[in-house]
């Protein structure tokens, strides 16, 4: 087995998101932060709720399998912290707390069931690591699995947390649940949506940008790529198209099948119609992928942690503002 040579400035930050585990192994040179190892592998807890709100056990095996090969990968990588988060599938499954201290021990280490808060934070401050220290105003979207994070901030200052209870699983479950995709779910899907994100502060301000920290922008971004639809950013036009094209392809199979973004992407449809939501509601002219997030974010946070030096490369304030939206 690989075994590299311990390093002080090596940290690695653990995901349990609502549809999959994902794990980044990095280390900061010269204030500059270098993955060295990233996994990921769908457990797909967020769609694995029994009718009592419970874990299937089918899923939860998954997780503790996956969750036994990430101990082993960061046995033989010797970081010098770990943070492990779970994220909204377990904060919501009515046996969390049973499956929980049985996950700790596959994986080895402590598990934090973090708030919509501390994910938004940590996504923020990814973010902001991979965008600089800048005087920009910015707004950060986080679709997740089962919620939606809304921050806005200030170059590396946070001003606002907003947190939503729902996501690209839930809202595909609720929406697209028999895999058929036709114009009158996918109407209700982004009504709803936009229902959800009516009561935000961000409602009815037009932003010319915001940033997609999250699987469902970076996967909507190469397919309009790869149609010649745009470049990076998704601008509402761009949006609108996707969501005929998923029109006329009319099922998730065959979505699936068009795109390789979208088989690596489950629940797509739901995660655009999410997003289409908000963009309508906050008046955002376009989204701009930004390939960091939480986990980006916990790793800096763990460098910050480690002392005065360390975290004098990325010092980021702590957001002033939060709210959790049902």
């Amino acid at each position: 087995m690989f075994h590299p040579t311990p390093t002080p400035s090596r940290y690695a930050a653990v995901e349990l998101g609502s549809d999959s585990f994902r794990l980044h192994v990095g280390r900061i040179e010269q204030g500059e932060l270098v993955l060295e190892a990233t996994l990921c592998e769908r457990v797909a807890l967020g769609a694995s709720f029994e009718e009592d709100g419970s874990l299937c056990d089918s899923a939860m095996r998954r997780a503790l399998a996956c969750l036994r090969e990430f101990a082993e990968t960061l046995d033989a990588w010797h970081p010098q912290a770990v943070r492990v988060v779970a994220t909204a599938a377990l904060r919501m499954a009515r046996n969390g707390a049973v499956f929980l201290p049985a996950a700790e021990r596959a994986l080895g280490r402590p598990i934090e069931l973090i708030a919509g808060d501390e994910a938004g934070r940590l996504v923020y401050m990814g973010v902001a690591s991979t965008l600089g220290d800048g005087d920009e105003s910015r707004l950060v979207v986080d679709i997740g699995g089962a919620s939606t994070e809304l921050v806005l901030g200030r170059g590396a200052a946070i001003e606002r947390i907003e947190s939503f209870r729902v996501g690209a699983v839930r809202q595909s479950l609720s929406f697209f649940a028999d895999g058929r995709i036709d114009a009158a779910g996918f109407d209700a899907a982004v009504r709803s949506g936009r229902s959800r994100f009516a009561e935000t502060a961000l409602a009815g301000r037009h932003r010319e940008k915001a940033y997609g920290a999250c699987g469902t922008v970076r996967a909507l971004s190469e397919i309009a790529r790869a149609d010649r639809l745009a470049g990076e950013s998704l601008t509402p036009a761009v949006l609108d198209e996707l969501r005929q094209r998923f029109l006329r392809a009319g099922h998730v199979a065959r979505v699936g099948l068009a795109w390789p973004a979208a088989a690596r992407t489950p629940h797509l449809a739901g995660g655009l119609a999410l997003l289409i939501a908000l963009v309508e509601e906050c008046g955002v002219g376009e989204v701009v992928p930004v390939h960091a997030g939480l986990r980006v974010g916990a790793l800096w946070d763990l460098h910050r942690r480690a002392g005065p030096a360390a975290g004098a490369a990325r010092r980021l304030p702590e957001p002033r503002g939060m709210s959790l939206r049902g």
